[in-house]
């Protein structure tokens, strides 16, 4: 439904200089676009689902960043029912500086058949890489976790196990 935590350091973050690059996670949105894309923590297995990253950098160093986000979704069982667990999606974003802020968003889209009927967790994690290498990361790094969400099944007899 809505972020519940998040964060986002940069190489400056270990200087504790306020000001130089900061960053910050502003929304982590699970959307139902069969229901007019409204926020949610409640779905059905036989529907897709979005899930809307946002983030920011801020400071005088913004306009000589460059390089590319490499942001990943992941999702973890909470009850022990679900199957949806691991990696739901992989994105890699150009990042060009500019004055501050430099605003930026992803939306993963979740599609059947991978919504699988339970409670889960989601994590997005955040990576900053100066050569698009999925591998190849810097000390640039985010998470945001968005409010558990529930999943469930069109059978009504899966929801009884």
């Amino acid at each position: 439904m809505a972020i519940q935590s998040g964060s986002l350091q940069t190489p400056v973050t270990d200087f504790n200089v306020p000001g130089i690059l900061d960053g910050q996670v502003t929304g982590m949105d699970v959307l139902d676009p069969t229901e007019n894309n409204e926020k949610t923590a409640l779905l059905e297995d036989d529907d897709p689902f979005d899930v809307v990253l946002s983030w920011q950098l801020t400071g005088a160093a913004t306009p000589i960043v460059g390089g590319y986000w490499v942001v990943t979704l992941y999702s973890s069982n909470m009850d022990g029912v679900g199957t949806m667990v691991g990696p739901l999606g992989t994105a890699t974003i150009p990042v060009i500086g500019g004055p501050a802020p430099l605003v930026f968003q992803h939306t993963f889209q979740v599609s059947p058949p991978v919504p699988q009927h339970g409670v889960y967790k989601l994590t997005a994690t955040i990576n900053h890489s100066p050569t698009q290498n999925p591998v190849e990361f810097d000390e640039t790094f985010g998470y945001a976790e968005a409010t558990p969400i529930q999943i469930t099944a069109t059978d009504p007899a899966l929801d009884a196990d």
